[in-house]
């Protein structure tokens, strides 16, 4: 029984980490007393054993959220293959534009001007306009400015 608990724990956390959403981590996983880190950029996933009941909040330079979705503000977001102003561009888009986002990350500090709001976190972004950014840029991720959003 704890084994397929345990296999479980496993499958929600390839799960998460393959940008699939769940709303919330599987009961059968908590219940068998293990946690998972999110996964930031470059970072692996861990488990670790518990208490019975015991919650696990691990530091990381991201925040997990799943199936999240924002809208581009203005024209001429770049998307970037790291969190930074200097990163390399990937694409340019426009106003209107939908990305879904796994995760926010503290990034490079950046200024926006007219368009949003001024700040270091960037949306770790998985999809633009309903296309995975693997299969449209070759990158698992891209990362946007997240002031430029609503």
């Amino acid at each position: 029984m704890r084994r397929r608990l345990i296999l479980v724990g496993v499958l929600a956390m390839a799960l998460a980490a393959c940008g699939g959403s769940s709303s919330s981590a599987s009961p059968s996983a908590s219940d068998s007393g293990l946690s998972s880190a999110s996964p930031s950029s470059g970072a692996s996933s861990s488990t670790k054993p518990l208490a019975s009941g015991q919650a696990s909040v691990a530091p990381s330079a991201s925040t997990a959220v799943s199936g999240s979705t924002a809208t581009a503000s203005c024209d001429g977001i770049t998307l970037r293959k790291q969190a930074s102003s200097s990163g390399a561009k990937v694409k340019v888009i426009t106003s209107g534009t939908a990305v879904h986002y796994v995760a926010t990350v503290t990034g490079t500090s950046y200024t926006a001007g007219s368009c949003g709001t001024s700040g270091n976190t960037w949306l770790k972004i998985d999809k633009v306009a309903g296309k995975t950014a693997k299969s449209a840029y070759g990158v698992q991720y891209v990362y946007a400015a997240q002031g430029f959003f609503q």
